[in-house]
């Protein structure tokens, strides 16, 4: 039974587990105040992250930040104190470029391998088969653990060198946000002169302008159902700052980008980042004059 360790039991972490457990894969977290129920789904908890990667044979990084990726993997507990030969560690954060890459340099000083996993999907689309998982790096570890992340993603492909994840998931989570904004910015347009929603959900939707975008979040427009969501707003805004800032470091003027990112900072300054991402259609609702 091959054993699996998660780096941070939020969305992504936990959906993995509860995904692969029934296909006979044991998991581990790191005991804290937000994991004391893992063992309630079926899993096991450790001490530390050292004795996480320690005992498994495939560990899941789905941390919530660079600086909680940086706590647990370095110091005398970190995972990098913990690395063992038949280590593969799965990165699956989005994070910006160059943090994947220092992750990858501290765990080439190791015997443990690291791959580059981002995953694109939120829950319910992970949980339809729907969810796409891009793996980069080292081509053999990517193919020993390709079958247990195809119980998460069966969409799940191998892109190329270290790091080709990562840039793949910023293009899209940059295109999500912008096709999100533009679906916002359109049904307001069509509010406005007088369209009811049922009107351009049933016209709108199979028409060139459709997109996956519209198919999830149309609805939730017509409705104003801003929560419960699984795409919270602050997902997003976070990963437009590191999309802009990846802009910022190719030199490129990115309008459309930074034009979106600017909406997410106004959902961030109006208290709305739990509700789900489409609320951007109500900032835009705010500027009618």
């Amino acid at each position: 039974m091959e054993k699996v360790g998660i780096l941070g039991l939020g969305l992504i972490g936990r959906l993995t587990a509860e995904l692969i457990m029934p296909h006979g894969y044991e998991c581990y977290a790191v005991d804290r105040p937000s994991t004391k129920d893992f063992p309630d789904m079926g899993g096991i908890l450790v001490n530390t992250p050292r004795e996480l990667a320690q005992n498994c044979d495939f560990l899941l990084s789905a941390l919530p930040d660079i600086d909680s990726a940086r706590e647990t993997f370095y110091g005398n507990e970190g995972v990098i104190s913990g690395a063992h030969e038949d280590l593969i560690i799965i990165e699956m954060n989005t994070f910006p470029v160059d943090i994947k890459e220092e992750l990858k340099k501290s765990v080439d000083a190791t015997p443990s391998i690291i791959i580059d996993c981002p995953i694109s999907g939120t829950q319910p689309v992970i949980r339809a088969g729907k969810g796409v998982i891009m793996m980069s790096g080292d081509e053999t570890a990517c193919n020993k653990v390709k079958p247990m992340l195809e119980h998460v993603a069966p969409k799940t492909s191998y892109v190329g060198e270290y790091g080709t994840g990562i840039k793949l998931k910023l293009m899209i989570n940059f295109m999500v946000g912008a096709n999100t904004v533009a679906l916002a910015e359109g049904m307001l347009f069509g509010t406005q002169m007088g369209l009811d929603n049922k009107t351009m959900l049933d016209i709108v939707g199979p028409s060139a302008a459709g997109s996956t975008v519209f198919g999830m979040r149309a609805e939730i427009i017509a409705d104003r159902k801003w929560q419960p969501c699984a795409g919270p707003s602050k997902l997003l805004w976070k990963d437009l700052d590191i999309v802009e800032e990846q802009a910022d470091t190719l030199g490129l003027s990115a309008p459309l980008l930074r034009v979106c990112n600017q909406y997410y900072k106004k959902v961030a300054a109006a208290g709305r980042l739990e509700d789900e991402c489409a609320v951007v259609f109500e900032i835009l609702e705010e500027e009618i004059n």
